[in-house]
């Protein structure tokens, strides 16, 4: 059995991660999976946008704690090894995602935890089921912050949320989530794929071409100087002024219709 499931609708992606006995932790050989369909998905031209949920109860429980082929090991390894295997498995997918032309909107059906938080994080617009709780877990286990969580978080809810959430390890509802700005909303349990779905279909007939754009200005702007960043925005915005898809948004916006954008 997979343990990343593809489905495509029209022009958007659903990647479901797929071990419910695990909660969807993640381990070397989903990681690897998720990593190779990404990549799959972006070279495909007719996939414009990409929804990242997860199977059953949980989205992600964070990182595998049993079996060989996990991302953590025991407690007395001291050979740096799962240092390697998180530099070489976990942090490669979250800088695909983050990189990736894709937008990745991230539909978090459950529980999220430890690593899972990163994963959901390193989405482009993330969305909760009122029912899901976020856990930085790692203090639990006596385990360090990794998955970008230490950076991402302080950003998102500011340094003293970010500290008691990972020194306590408290789950936080999905509301609370939204209204710290930890995502982007919280949405009734039987209705978030609906919501998804709708949103990625909106993301799916943007500009490819101003999505990719946008993601990398605010990729780029979190270590810029303002004065760099508006710089920066300059010459974008002179790559933006030279593409096929602002004659055809300005032509429609002119024409009161919708814009069909190629990506050129």
């Amino acid at each position: 059995m997979s343990d990343v499931l593809v489905e495509l609708k029209g022009r958007v992606a659903i990647v479901t991660l797929n071990n419910e006995a695990t909660y969807n932790a993640l381990h070397t050989a989903m990681i690897n999976e998720l990593r190779a369909v990404i990549a799959e998905l972006e070279s495909d031209p007719k996939v414009r946008a990409l929804v990242l949920t997860g199977a059953g109860r949980g989205f992600c429980s964070g990182a595998s704690l049993a079996g060989d082929s996990n991302i953590t090991t025991s407690a007395s390894d001291g050979n740096g090894s799962i240092a390697d295997r998180i530099k070489e498995g976990l942090n490669p997918l979250l800088t695909q995602m983050r990189s990736t032309r894709l937008p990745i909107l991230v539909a978090v059906n459950g529980a999220v935890a430890g690593a899972g938080v990163g994963l959901a994080l390193a989405g482009d617009i993330v969305l909760a089921a009122r029912s899901a709780k976020f856990i930085l877990s790692f203090i639990r286990i006596a385990a360090s912050m990794d998955a970008g969580t230490s950076l991402v978080v302080q950003r998102l809810v500011g340094p003293a949320r970010a500290r008691a959430l990972a020194m306590l390890g408290e789950a936080i509802s999905a509301d609370c989530a939204e209204s710290w700005g930890l995502i982007w909303k919280a949405i009734d349990n039987n209705q978030l794929m609906g919501v998804a779905m709708t949103l990625a279909e909106q993301l799916a007939a943007s500009s490819p071409l101003a999505i990719g754009r946008i993601k990398r200005q605010i990729e780029e702007a979190w270590a810029t100087s303002f004065s760099e960043t508006i710089e920066a925005e300059a010459e974008m915005q002179r790559l933006a002024f030279m593409s096929e898809d602002i004659r055809e948004g300005v032509a429609a916006f002119r024409e009161k219709r919708n814009p069909v954008f190629t990506g050129r």
